[in-house]
């Protein structure tokens, strides 16, 4: 878990600075030309007003990207900026002159309320995500309530399967989609009869066939989710085979949706790590063994070779560390179809 948030904290350092190079260019750009433009005679004089009030655009980007704080110091650089002008090009024309304390005062004014009002935008919406998030968990949670053993199986996945992400530089979007489709994968279970699910041993070829319908459950109540419906294809395929000889579409190779691709490496090591009513666990290295044997078959090659890049004491670090979570986000795996 912690993982997955130094690999998210990492993103958002790089699009900060990213947003201050923008904004303080911006900043730049709009001050040079303003100054450099000719004030007297037409159409310099027109440019020359116009491009002064560029200025508000940094300033409402700031607000947007930074909240409160970076929309008023936005404005200050751009005080700092335009008061020489405002000095140099002082008059006795005093309506010149308020004109151009009214560019300072507009920026202030600009800077105040749009850092005010994305301030309580970008509150309702964290509020919103933290909800979102508690929907996640308790849908998980409701799978939780059936099994008997708790083992963390889908917290541990997801973590899993975000270091791999880490690993292959997956965008922030497929890494929040990655990490919502772990979470969920088993959530179609559901649907499956207590006797299959809670069962000890092997399945028929009958109950089988009915433990085989859990991604397409899953899908469905996923695509009920209006903020989850992207997740809902990489539940779907969450067990399908590289090779086209999963379920429940036999796809195969890059017809597989890649976030998939990607937990199936993470879910496999899990299952094999850890202790099922039908086999004890095996040893990471094992594990590992495992999964390059079956690299091209099962699994997709590249997922694979970025998981094998990862040591065996980080992998157990991170089950470490999801070993630590809140007794109420634990959840069990159950019957690993």
């Amino acid at each position: 878990m912690k993982q997955g948030l130094m690999i998210i904290n990492g993103w958002y350092v790089r699009r900060q600075r990213l947003r201050l190079i923008i904004v303080g260019s911006l900043i730049a750009v709009v001050g040079l030309s303003h100054w450099i433009t000719p004030i007297a005679g037409d159409p310099f004089h027109v440019i020359h007003v116009f491009l002064r009030k560029l200025f508000i655009l940094p300033i409402v980007l700031s607000a947007i990207w930074f909240e409160f704080r970076g929309a008023i110091i936005a404005a200050a650089f751009v005080t700092i900026v335009y008061l020489p002008h405002v000095f140099l090009q002082w008059s006795g024309n005093l309506t010149e002159n308020i004109n151009q304390l009214g560019e300072v005062a507009t920026a202030w004014i600009v800077a105040l309320l749009s850092g005010f009002f994305v301030r309580i935008e970008k509150t309702a919406l964290r509020e919103t995500a933290r909800t979102h998030e508690g929907s996640v968990i308790a849908l998980v949670a409701a799978l939780d309530a059936r099994e008997h053993e708790t083992e963390l199986h889908s917290l541990r996945v997801r973590a899993y399967a975000l270091r791999i992400g880490a690993e292959l530089a997956m965008t922030p979007k497929q890494m929040r989609l990655l990490g919502q489709a772990s979470l969920l994968h088993d959530i179609g279970k559901i649907g499956t009869p207590d006797p299959i699910l809670l069962k000890p041993g092997p399945l028929t070829d009958e109950e089988w066939q009915t433990m085989r319908r859990h991604p397409e459950v899953g899908r469905r109540i996923l695509l009920l989710v209006s903020f989850l419906k992207d997740s809902a294809e990489i539940v779907y395929s969450h067990h399908e085979h590289y090779d086209g000889t999963g379920y429940p579409r036999s796809l195969s190779g890059e017809q597989i949706p890649f976030e998939a691709r990607v937990f199936a490496v993470a879910d496999a090591f899990d299952a094999l790590t850890s202790d099922r009513p039908y086999r004890k666990k095996v040893s990471c290295e094992e594990a590992r063994k495992v999964i390059q044997a079956d690299s091209g078959k099962y699994f997709d090659t590249e997922a694979v070779r970025a998981f094998l890049r990862v040591s065996c004491e980080e992998w157990e670090r991170i089950d470490l560390e999801v070993s630590a979570a809140p007794e109420f986000l634990r959840v069990d795996s159950g019957n690993d179809a």
